[in-house]
């Protein structure tokens, strides 16, 4: 064999281990492994720790006898290598065979020590040694990571429950292109739900359970259908971007106002699901009703999404199971696209359902709470209330002015703006006295933050504020129906109109510092940047 062969083999070779060590421990996975492990010139290959890998690797997917296969034929290829005769005892005393590990040791005996042989072979019957017990641990990996991923399972199958006698599977028709869901009139299991986390089936879930009770709910957000099947413009992209971004972090944040936190969930089609597991079931017109509380708070925000609400019906009617909804974490089968929460940055299951195991679901009295009072005032947030009191200007303008709050919703969370979105918001909040320390704020997030060049800009802001009709046009936002309403008539329309203090006085300052009250606003402007290298405490996110 040439070298070139060579190291084209020993590549395969590593390529092969690579395959092995990411098997599942299943049934499949455990017969892969059997026939990968069957070829002897493969782990005969490979180098000493890789050997020692597939070992364990073996004893993992049960396969015991290759394993102490591979372990006689490494003590004749590296007979000083302790590890390896450590590993042969373990596994011959775990199995009860006393004479073949009395054989191991008169075989070892011919290359080690006998201080080597009295640390291997010396078993104490009532304390065994700190190696035994690492033995015993890595022995038992697997059997834990099993464990592990079943407490997942089923908390997974508790978070996202429905009716119990019924589920369904989703198809697709790949000549036709068409889709939907065929019911299983039988409970759903666990070895199901693991081909729904696999891929290699989809199911969903009817949400009505006996009683007209529910354990979860569902916002079903999707792309209005100007948006689908066809390729956008560049203003179309920024304009969804802009809106996805707003309405994501406002549903968010009004479910931390009363105290129902749910799952936000990249659905795999065309928008996202919100999921609102409760740690008991409750009336479905509990779950519909406190559900609306938040869409109808964001619904008129937005032009490019439609939301809608799971389950739709208060009782069910007939003969019928009710509404379904596709569980999260599978892929969908139109699109052939996965599914995955959106706080989870790593979309892999293993690490989405870590995610999951973490959430407890919601307080019923916070669904009946939220229900019963749909028109009331939620009490604000501790953070969003510390954050308006700091920046009350940009707390009214962002409740009263819709583009302006997607453009700032942005910023908030460290997503750069073009060229158009720059001009608006330097266009409105530049008029203002404190325009330093508000757009230093808002900008102070960006990797690409210039504080000498944002000053610059902000010096060059002239004239009198953007109207409402110019933002509009700038945002190619003219189909939209976004109304703004003014307590006051004066001029033009434009946002700053919101600000009951707003007159037509207040323009934009000279680049010198003219008084005292400047003086005050650029050491202001300055301490919000050094803020941004302070150390964060522990679990803080920043300002929300």
């Amino acid at each position: 064999m040439t070298q070139g062969n060579s190291e084209a083999a020993v590549q395969d070779y590593r390529l092969l281990l690579h395959q092995l060590e990411n098997l599942s421990f299943d049934k499949k996975g455990n017969e892969k492994a059997a026939t990968i492990l069957a070829d002897r010139s493969f782990w005969q290959s490979l180098a000493s720790e890789d050997v020692q890998s597939c070992v364990r690797i073996a004893q993992m997917h049960g396969l015991v006898e290759k394993a102490l296969e591979m372990l006689d034929w490494f003590h004749n290829a590296n007979p000083q290598c302790m590890v390896a005769w450590q590993e042969h005892a373990a596994v011959l005393g775990m199995l009860g065979r006393g004479v073949e590990l009395t054989g191991l040791r008169a075989r070892a005996a011919l290359v080690l020590t006998a201080d080597c042989l009295e640390e291997i072979f010396s078993r104490d019957k009532e304390v065994r040694s700190a190696a035994d017990k690492e033995d015993e641990e890595w022995l038992g990996a697997p059997f834990e990571k099993l464990h592990r991923e079943e407490e997942q399972i089923d908390h997974y199958m508790r978070l996202f429950s429905g009716r119990m006698d019924v589920f369904a599977r989703q198809w697709r028709d790949n000549k036709t292109g068409g889709q939907g869901y065929v019911p299983v009139r039988r409970p759903m299991q666990v070895s199901d739900l693991r081909d729904h986390l696999s891929g290699r089936r989809t199911y969903g879930i009817y949400l009505m359970q006996p009683g007209n009770l529910v354990s979860t709910g569902v916002i079903d957000i999707d792309l209005v259908s100007r948006f689908r099947d066809r390729k956008l413009s560049a203003a179309e992209r920024n304009q969804l971007r802009r809106e996805g971004v707003y309405m994501l972090g406002r549903i968010k944040e009004l479910g931390v106002e009363r105290n129902m936190v749910g799952l936000a969930e990249f659905s795999g089609g065309k928008g996202y699901h919100f999921w609102y597991p409760v740690r008991e079931p409750v009336p479905a017109q509990w779950m519909r009703g406190a559900l609306r509380s938040l869409v109808n708070k964001v619904k008129d925000d937005i032009s490019c999404f439609s939301m809608e609400i799971f389950p739709k019906q208060d009782k069910i009617s007939g003969k019928g199971f009710g509404n379904l909804v596709k569980l999260p974490l599978g892929i969908h089968r139109k699109t052939g696209k996965p599914s995955w929460f959106l706080d989870c940055k790593d979309k892999n299951t293993e690490t989405q359902l870590e995610f999951l195991s973490g959430y407890d679901g919601i307080d019923p009295a916070a669904i009946e709470k939220s229900a019963r009072k749909p028109r009331a005032e939620v009490e604000v947030h501790p953070r969003h209330r510390e954050w308006a009191d700091k920046y009350p200007e940009l707390a009214v303008l962002e409740s009263k002015c819709v583009m302006l709050a997607q453009i700032t919703a942005s910023l908030r969370q460290s997503k750069s703006l073009n060229v158009r979105e720059e001009k608006i918001l330097l266009g409105i909040l530049a008029h203002l006295p404190r325009s330093g320390v508000l757009l230093h704020y808002l900008f102070s997030g960006l990797p690409e933050y210039n504080r000498p060049l944002l000053d610059y800009r902000i010096s060059r802001i002239r004239g009198t504020p953007l109207g409402c009709k110019r933002i509009h046009s700038l945002l190619e936002d003219g189909g939209a129906v976004l109304p703004c309403r003014f307590e006051s008539s004066l001029g033009y329309p434009h946002p700053l109109l919101h600000l009951p203090e707003f007159s037509q006085s207040c323009l934009p300052r000279s680049e010198k510092i003219e008084n005292f009250q400047d003086a005050v606003n650029n050491l202001k402007t300055a301490i919000i940047e050094f803020e941004r290298f302070l150390p964060r405490p522990p679990g803080s996110r920043g300002a929300s």
